[in-house]
């Protein structure tokens, strides 16, 4: 009896360490679990941030593509709308060097016909005080031939 109460003793102290290291087992392995929710916790937190940022980038992405694509886009309005331009420029020119010549030539024609008519003028002039010269030439011989016939009838 004395050696089974030992036994029991025994037993019942081994039982109440080994039920002392089952309670710390346990509470390290609730600790653990805790843990491991935690940690699990977080490294859903930052993949749902990784993805979240994943689909941030592409939304950049898309939005730098897009930008791009307008400043080519208004690149390609612009260098149109100056090379339009420089036509215009250039076909403005080319009309103006044509009115140009165009004003000299007749420029020179009116000059030309300017000395034309003054030389027609002073030709004209000239064959009019010809025409003068005879006709006061003509009418002082008549004259001279009225005196002449006055001065014979009243000599008769």
């Amino acid at each position: 009896w004395y050696q089974r109460r030992v036994r029991e003793a025994v037993v019942s102290t081994q039982s109440t360490g080994i039920l002392k290291e089952l309670d710390v087992m346990h509470s390290a392995m609730s600790d653990l679990h805790k843990r491991y929710d935690r940690a699990r916790e977080v490294i859903n937190n930052m993949k749902k941030r990784e993805d979240t940022m994943e689909e941030k980038i592409r939304e950049f992405a898309e939005d730098l593509k897009n930008s791009e694509d307008n400043c080519r886009f208004i690149s390609k309005s612009c260098d149109d709308q100056l090379e339009a331009a420089n036509a215009r420029i250039e076909q403005a020119k080319l009309e103006f060097e044509k009115e140009k010549v165009m004003m000299e030539a007749t420029i020179k024609r009116l000059e030309i016909d300017s000395k034309s008519w003054h030389s027609k003028f002073l030709d004209k002039e000239s064959s009019e005080k010809e025409l003068i010269a005879i006709c006061d030439s003509l009418m002082g011989v008549k004259e001279q031939e009225m005196a002449e016939s006055g001065e014979q009838e009243s000599s008769s």
